[in-house]
């Protein structure tokens, strides 16, 4: 059975990108106590009275937890987006990528067929026509690997015919890219033939939005194997990193004057042996590798 938890904290790791997310959890915890901590103090310099300090800071605390939840929830939600995008269009491409040139020109016609056209015909290599709305369309396939490219030739093949046709709007499917010259070619005669290029990209969104891929359940497994988590690396490459180890020290100093200046403020002098310890974990992280890397030299 697949935890929850462990999927929110995958879909908002890919929201993030390259930023971490332990370090994402951590620092939003730090801020807002630094924060509450900070309005503790300032409440009780104005006021004097610690128990409606406490009360205030008790206040922001809740309110930046709130918001920090809401901005969680909002970046699981966009990372899952993110995530199952481009695991689908992975998926697709390795599809598209294992069938033959006659299966892939089938492909073209099945989903042709599934938006609506007709009379899908053959009418040359590679070269078919379509109807849709009324209007015969010309179709050029090219099913080619991700590093080979459409050349010019090939284009003026599809553009001869669509003029010796009386054709006007055509479509480019291509698995690769359009040479420079190919594009050239393209742009000269736009003004008077209407050629789309369906690339891959093109060809997945209309692919999902005809719903021909496997439903985001299919693909959980495969998500849950491939974003295993190591936890000690995490913490490690995240928590005592140099930035951190910076805040962790201003946070130290911060919380130090606080216990000096607010009278049995127990929480502030705990805190404060929590950055310290915090400072010098991460100090020693830092230390560490490089005496190990001198050593090796």
């Amino acid at each position: 059975m697949i935890n929850d938890k462990n999927m929110k904290r995958i879909f908002v790791k890919e929201a993030l990108g390259s930023r971490k997310y332990f370090s994402y959890r951590t620092d939003l915890v730090l801020y807002k106590i630094l924060l509450s901590i900070f309005v503790l103090t300032v409440m009780f310099f104005m006021t004097s009275d610690i128990f409606l300090s406490v009360l205030f800071c008790a206040e922001v605390f809740l309110i930046f937890t709130l918001i920090n939840k809401m901005n969680v929830e909002r970046m699981k939600k966009e990372g899952k987006n993110k995530l199952f995008t481009r695991i689908k269009k992975d998926h697709f491409k390795r599809k598209l990528s294992e069938i033959n040139t006659a299966d892939f020109e089938l492909f073209i016609g099945y989903l042709l067929e599934k938006e609506g056209w007709r009379n899908y015909i053959k009418k040359g290599h590679h070269m078919y026509l379509a109807e849709k709305e009324g209007i015969i369309h010309c179709i050029k396939i090219f099913k080619l690997l991700e590093e080979n490219e459409v050349e010019k030739t090939d284009v003026r093949s599809m553009i001869e015919f669509m003029g010796q046709n009386g054709i006007r709007t055509g479509y480019l499917a291509v698995t690769g890219s359009i040479s420079q010259g190919a594009f050239e070619l393209l742009e000269k005669f736009n003004q008077k033939l209407d050629i789309k290029i369906l690339d891959i990209d093109e060809l997945y969104d209309r692919v999902e939005k005809q719903n021909m891929l496997p439903e985001d359940e299919c693909f959980i497994e495969q998500i849950c194997n491939e974003k295993k988590i190591a936890e000690k690396e995490e913490v490690k490459n995240n928590v005592f990193d140099s930035k951190k180890t910076i805040l962790y020290v201003a946070a130290a100093v911060f919380f130090y004057f606080s216990s000096k200046l607010i009278p049995n403020s127990i929480v502030s002098r705990y805190i404060f042996y929590y950055f310290i310890i915090l400072s010098l974990l991460s100090i020693f992280y830092r230390i560490v590798p490089e005496i190990e890397v001198k050593k090796v030299k």
